[in-house]
Order: C-alpha cells, then sequence, then structure tokens
C-alpha cells in the first residue's frame, strides 16, 4: 500500500508554552499486492489531536516540544478484502501516542 496526500494543520499556543494542535490528512491510496501489481485505489483521512509544552532553550530561537496526542482514521474506504482482514483486528484510533518535537524560531 501507497498512500498520498497533502495535510493541514493548526496550533494554538494557550499560556506560557501550553499549546494544541489539530491535523488533517487526507490520503489517496494504492493497493498493491506482493508482486508490485496494483489492486485498486482507496481513500483514507488521518486526523491527530496533540496537547504538549513548549519548553525553550538557552536561546530563545531554539525550542522542544514534548507532547500526547490521540490519532484516528474515520474514514478508510474501497480497501481490499485481504487488506480489511488485517485490519479487523485493530481499532481505527491510537489513544496517547507520545511526541518529542524540536524546532527553531526564524
Amino acid at each position: 500500500m501507497r498512500g498520498s496526500g497533502v495535510g493541514v494543520a493548526y496550533q494554538h499556543l494557550f499560556w506560557k508554552g501550553l499549546y494544541a494542535q489539530a491535523h488533517a490528512l487526507p490520503l489517496w491510496q494504492r493497493y498493491s499486492d506482493r508482486n508490485g501489481k496494483k489492486i485498486q485505489d482507496g481513500f483514507q483521512l488521518f486526523t491527530t489531536l496533540r496537547t504538549g509544552y513548549q519548553v525553550k532553550l538557552r536561546s530563545d530561537r531554539w525550542f522542544i516540544e514534548p507532547s500526547v496526542s490521540v490519532t484516528a482514521w474515520p474514514i478508510n474506504t474501497n480497501v481490499p478484502p485481504a487488506f480489511a482482514a488485517a485490519d479487523k483486528n485493530w481499532n481505527r484510533y491510537f489513544l496517547f501516542e507520545p511526541g518529542l518535537h524540536f524546532g527553531r524560531r526564524f
């Protein structure tokens, strides 16, 4: 399986480094067999809600953001039966995924 898409994200800083983010990533997926031959195409919407804290490092330009997120893929269409059978044992969400982002202000 191979997915391609362009996502959108929104981040809101609340108070003294506390933040929340929302992400939405629509994916057009191409399903292939073991030989790489295309089986069919599908669509998935992958979403993330994240909250964390932004910690400034020595310089005000660099920071790290420890966080926790909840991810879900509420829409998953046109999945081949073999892939659907493997996925039926798993939830369509994942709770409390830890994250550690870092960055630089310009």
